[in-house]
């Protein structure tokens, strides 16, 4: 599941949220939902404060951060030969089945091929990339965009295990003419059984863990103590930083928390908001290398990147 890769450039990152600002609190019978699924977990050490919901149909959302992308990378619609859509298995349920026919029309993306990479759940979006970059096996291609999103349209279903969802989507630009804002060096995805018929446990979701980043980090020539941040995913603070200990990565080096506390978790397109984050508040620095991780019952997945000189 690692893939070796042609310098690629990957950036022009623009994030589409959820244009209503919300509280959990106010989502009816909000305690007794999270009790439910919490084990008895104290909400308020979750870190998310609010979260954000999508008013208008998603893929206005997905136009709006596209839009964005092509103009921050310099691209054209007749620049772009393929787009891929990732998403969580129950965000694809959701979708009209025009969906990427509506995105490419508003975006006059007249000859470009729309992709779709799911039922990986939060996972979905560093496959997205991976398969993003194997389209330039093709010689004519010289853009593709990758865009990861997810919302959930009911309240109540926003109340999960150990997270609080909230609306985005994210778009990036990947690139042969240019050096972009990272590289990709290597990237996996694996599955664990036991998580896909919901008896996972700690030690079965610690051994996909284990393997999957043993095999990126090994296939990019990278040790753990050599990243200089890790892009986690949204969930329960205390979980996601003892997760991270139990595979050998410095609780110090994950940036999440901040993005966490305002937008919920976004499911697949976490990764991609911290990065943007992390870029907004300390910038990625040229040959620095990055983790982007994910993880959902059943799947573990990571992807190493390097920065890239602007």
């Amino acid at each position: 599941m690692i893939s070796d890769h042609e310098d690629i450039g990957i950036g022009s990152f623009a994030c589409a949220f959820g244009d209503v600002e919300c509280k959990p609190e106010n989502i009816p019978d909000f305690e007794a939902l999270w009790e439910s699924v919490s084990f008895g977990v104290d909400y308020a050490e979750m870190g998310c404060r609010t979260y954000r919901k999508m008013s208008d149909p998603v893929e206005d959302y997905v136009v709006d951060a596209v839009r964005r992308t092509l103009q921050a990378g310099g691209a054209t619609a007749a620049n772009v030969g393929h787009l891929v859509f990732a998403t969580s298995d129950p965000t694809l349920a959701l979708l009209p089945p025009d969906f990427a026919g509506r995105v490419l029309l508003a975006l006059g993306l007249d000859d470009c091929v729309p992709h779709v990479v799911s039922f990986q759940r939060c996972c979905s979006s560093l496959t997205a990339l991976r398969h993003g970059e194997g389209l330039f096996a093709d010689p004519d291609v010289t853009h593709v965009v990758v865009v990861a999103l997810d919302f959930i349209p009911q309240d109540r279903d926003r109340v999960r295990s150990y997270a609080m969802f909230g609306d985005a989507a994210v778009s990036c630009l990947l690139t042969r003419t240019g050096p972009g804002l990272v590289r990709l060096l290597s990237s996996g995805v694996k599955m664990d059984p036991e998580g896909l018929l919901g008896r996972d446990t700690f030690i079965s979701r610690k051994n996909v863990a284990d393997r999957t980043l043993a095999a990126v980090l090994r296939a990019g020539g990278r040790r753990p103590g050599q990243l200089t941040k890790v892009f986690a995913a949204n969930l329960y603070k205390p979980l996601t930083l003892f997760n991270a200990t139990s595979v050998g990565l410095r609780p110090d080096t994950l940036h999440f928390a901040d993005t966490l506390a305002t937008y919920g978790h976004c499911g697949n397109a976490d990764w991609m908001i911290n990065l943007v984050d992390y870029h907004e508040r300390f910038g990625i620095r040229s040959g620095e290398t990055y983790l982007a991780q994910s993880l959902a019952p059943g799947f573990y997945a990571c992807g190493l990147l390097e920065g890239s000189a602007q």
